[in-house]
């Protein structure tokens, strides 16, 4: 805002220096509380966000150990992967098998005759096509002027055509004639499933429907396994072994493939290691942020919830989980041990000791209600959630620094307002002063002027 400039003419003053200084007395010590607090909130959210973060990655590492699904997974291996693949669901039994692969599923195949006129044949009146194959059927209308290429064309761009692939085969010779036919591919496979094209409407389409010639036949996909044969209508054969699902690729008549299927303990091993690994990046953070180094203090130095959360969780994992019967019932138990640093780290041999002895009870340990990782989860909910203790800190630091800015502008009111009143105190003064100087001036220049009066002696 504008405010009087006076320059203290009555007064021979600095009044302007006055004014500023007596307003910078005034305004220092509450502008530098106000900085030194909204420096403490800032840094503490900072502090804060840090640790939630650390929290909320450490909570996703232990998400994947407590799914039952993750230590229920079955490895599948196959000695040549040529000949076919193959998935296993979390309750295949374990087991090896031989498998040969004696055929693959097929559609059945149709050929046209040749058409000496090529690809512009046209059917006399035209008429209808329909295609069937089992249940399923859909039509072609085919008009006057319809070529062999229009017909082909209007038969795989059907909507409702998903039985058929046709190809327009052109300059081939066939006995005494040379020109264009067409084929028909059906792509439904499996014994019985053969495609049938019937017409009405110009007898002439008889040649692109009953009149065709059958190449080949809709037969079933083959195969062996430990010596039973087995079929299917596709080259995907489900259940055949229970909850194994195979699907063909090539045949190997006379030879076999071994299929093994077995526990997946691998990708136990590979979560402990990663939640290992989350946990020691947690541990840095949380020295980071409490480090009582004089040179390097962490911003959360002293802070009362990376007191509490840290020693909750150094508790949870030194604990041991009630919820196991077996001896297994903790992550020492399982070779997942502390460091002088706080750091964790595993002990593969007593891991794969564990793994080998009773795998079913890292279930129970990491799962479930009560498991370690369901407890960790939820203990971390406690500070990280929407009402957790981290939450309702960060609503009321940030409340604390809203109500900062509120002040800041006060400030600025009632600073404005005393350097207003104090430059009109001062003017003021000015003008009272400059008042004295005129009176004063007046006097000794009538003293003066009376006889007899001089000012100066001699």
């Amino acid at each position: 805002m504008g405010l009087i400039s006076i320059g203290g003419l009555g007064s021979g003053l600095d009044v302007a220096s006055i004014v500023d200084a007596l307003v910078n007395a005034e305004r220092a010590p509450k502008e530098n509380s106000l900085n030194r607090f909204e420096a403490d909130v800032s840094v503490t959210l900072t502090g804060l966000g840090g640790l939630k973060a650390s929290l909320d990655e450490l909570s996703s590492a232990a998400l994947d150990l407590s799914l039952t699904s993750n230590f229920s997974k079955r490895s599948v291996t196959i000695s040549d992967s040529s000949f076919y693949t193959a998935t296993a669901t979390s309750t295949a039994t374990a087991g090896d098998y031989d498998i040969e692969v004696s055929s693959l599923a097929q559609g059945s195949l149709h050929k046209s005759k040749v058409f000496t006129d090529g690809s512009t044949t046209t059917f006399g009146t035209g008429g209808t096509l329909t295609f069937t194959v089992g249940t399923e059927t859909f039509d072609i209308t085919v008009s006057a002027t319809d070529t062999l290429s229009d017909i082909r064309n209007n038969i795989n761009a059907a909507t409702d055509n998903d039985l058929v692939s046709v190809n327009l085969l052109n300059n081939v010779t066939e006995g005494l004639d040379t020109g264009s036919l067409l084929t028909f591919d059906s792509s439904t496979s499996g014994l019985g499933n053969d495609l049938v094209i019937t017409f009405s409407g110009d007898a002439l389409l008889a040649d692109l429907s009953t009149g065709l010639t059958s190449t080949q036949t809709a037969d079933d996909a083959a195969i062996i396994i430990d010596g039973i044969s087995a079929t299917s209508n596709t080259n995907t054969f489900t259940d055949v072994i229970q909850d194994i699902t195979i699907n063909i690729k090539d045949t190997n008549p006379g030879s076999t493939e071994k299929l093994t299927v077995a526990i997946d303990t691998a990708s136990t091993k590979t979560l402990i290691s990663t939640f290992v690994e989350a946990y020691n990046a947690y541990t840095d953070v949380i020295k980071e942020l409490g480090s009582a180094e004089t040179t390097a203090p962490g911003i959360l130095v002293g802070d009362a919830t990376l007191r509490q959360v840290s020693s909750q969780i150094r508790n949870l994992f030194s604990s041991t989980i009630s919820a196991v019967t077996g001896s297994f019932n903790s992550l020492s138990s399982i070779g997942i041990e502390s460091t002088q640093d706080g750091k964790l780290e595993i002990d593969n041999s007593v891991l794969d000791n564990a793994i080998a002895s009773d795998f079913d009870q890292f279930d129970e340990l990491f799962t479930g209600d009560s498991g370690f990782a369901t407890q960790l989860r939820d203990l971390i909910s406690n500070y990280t959630g929407s009402n957790g203790v981290i939450s309702s800190r960060e609503t009321t630091l940030n409340t604390q620094l809203d109500r900062i800015t509120d002040d800041r502008i006060s400030l600025a009111l009632r600073i404005d307002s005393l350097q207003l009143r104090l430059t009109k105190q001062f003017a003021t003064m000015d003008a009272i002063v400059a008042q004295f100087n005129a009176t004063q001036s007046f006097i000794a220049q009538q003293f003066e002027s009376l006889p007899g009066f001089s000012s100066n002696k001699k």
